[in-house]
């Protein structure tokens, strides 16, 4: 009765509730609850336990079923059927499922881990090279001016230059 007392002290600190707070006869009602849920759990352990005690072997099937490991061992037949059947067991085992549940979503979380990874790859990606066409783009505009800039004052150099014809009339006259 004492462990169901503390039980109830802990599990209503873990809620948050302080427990001398919680008025006596919800104390009763919550002692009968944990008294109920104190044999459900201990009904689980046990239940656990006799699921991984009889998990079997070749070596629990020979013994249990009295045939000689070594004639098992030295029979293909024998040994094939018993790991077959072990696999089937292996199936249906929920503890055996659990793992397998466990190394199915680790492996999903991986997957999911490496998408997350590749997509923020990309959206830096397109983000450089949205920059790099920006940069482009005001470099071409750059080019561009600096194409108009020389052509001006090529036109300007142009029209003060003398001709050939004028420069050799000047000559002429001198």
């Amino acid at each position: 009765m004492d462990q169901i007392i503390d039980n109830i002290r802990v599990h209503l600190t873990e809620m948050g509730i302080q427990p001398d707070l919680v008025e006596p006869k919800i104390l009763m009602h919550l002692h009968k609850i944990e008294e109920t849920l104190s044999n459900k759990f201990n009904a689980l352990e046990q239940i656990n336990e006799a699921i991984i005690k009889n998990r079997p072997s070749i070596n629990n099937i020979s013994s249990e079923s009295k045939v000689a490991r070594q004639t098992v061992y030295n029979n293909a037949i024998l040994k094939e059927y018993i790991e077959y059947r072990i696999n089937q067991y292996a199936i249906m085992d929920p503890g055996k499922r659990a793992e397998r549940l466990l190394e199915r979503i680790a492996e999903l979380e991986d997957t999911v881990r490496k998408m997350m990874e590749r997509d923020v790859g990309l959206e830096l990606m397109r983000n450089k090279i949205s920059l790099l066409e920006k940069e482009l783009q005001l470099t071409k505009q750059e080019n561009h001016e600096l194409h108009n800039k020389y052509n001006n004052l090529k036109q300007t150099k142009d029209s003060k230059l003398p001709t050939r014809d004028s420069s050799h009339i000047l000559l002429v006259k001198n």
